[in-house]
């Protein structure tokens, strides 16, 4: 059995994140654990197909980057992690129409409840 892990907080401290995102945690932890990861609320939105952030600009100069969800996205995946996004959280920021990352899957909420009765823990990140 496998950590269901659900991230709903988005783009939190964006700046200091740009090493060390919660879904860099996620993969550090899936390499030694299996984990299943569910993006629901605001983080539904790192599931969106999307080009790459732009620099973080400070005082008109860019300075640092955003962290690149995508690729650590792709990077679970291609461990052999799942990772789905919440139908209803889409729904709600009005994204239910925009491509998903290959291989994220869209879930309803009943299926959420089955991923957490699969699941030997649950964490919420």
């Amino acid at each position: 059995m496998s950590t269901l892990a659900i991230v709903e907080r988005a783009h939190r401290g964006t700046v200091e994140q740009q090493y060390a995102h919660v879904l860099w945690l996620v993969h550090g932890l899936h390499r030694q654990s299996p984990m299943t990861l569910l993006l629901r609320a605001g983080a539904a939105v790192y599931a969106l197909e999307a080009d790459a952030p732009e620099p973080v600009r400070l005082g008109g100069r860019p300075w640092g980057r955003y962290p690149d969800y995508r690729d650590a996205i792709g990077r679970l995946l291609s461990d052999g992690a799942d990772v789905y996004v919440s139908e209803s959280s889409l729904s709600s920021l009005g994204l239910s129409n925009r491509p998903l990352l290959a291989g994220v899957v869209a879930v309803s909420d009943g299926r959420i409840a089955d991923l957490a009765a699969e699941s030997a823990r649950i964490w919420f990140l």
